[in-house]
């Protein structure tokens, strides 16, 4: 089963979090960390790494999702993601979350990484609508 970090800006990563225990309830190996406008990025890595490393020891890989892709929180996720994976450690980071991506990661976390991912990155579109109103009246 992979595990599954949110990393986002704060206060994001906490209610992205919520959302998905409120529809799965409590969960293991699902984490968040959001991320602060002051932040040391060098201190915030080296924090999740550790975290994200112990996941690991428990799990085949980790799925990282990050709000922004080339934002900090994005940045930090990747350079963690990169210290893992040279260590060895199968882990992935994928930005633009939304909220159908973390409910589709939570599903389907038992199939492959890279399966996975393809069906993080399918939730998160099929998730996205335009809801024109005007059309119904």
């Amino acid at each position: 089963m992979t595990a599954i970090a949110i990393i986002a800006h704060v206060p994001l990563a906490s209610a992205l979090h919520d959302c998905a225990t409120h529809v799965y309830g409590n969960l293991e190996n699902f984490v968040f960390f959001d991320i602060e406008p002051d932040v040391d990025p060098e201190q915030k890595v080296a924090e999740i790494t550790g975290q994200l490393r112990s996941l690991a020891d428990k799990n085949n890989a980790v799925l990282v999702l990050a709000d922004l892709g080339g934002a900090t929180p994005a940045n930090i996720g990747a350079r963690a993601v990169q210290i893992l994976q040279k260590s060895g450690i199968q882990a992935h980071i994928l930005s633009g979350t939304n909220a159908c991506m973390i409910l589709n990661a939570i599903r389907y976390r038992d199939k492959p990484l890279e399966e996975l991912c393809e069906s993080v990155f399918e939730g998160g579109k099929k998730g996205m609508k335009c809801i024109d109103l005007a059309k119904d009246q």
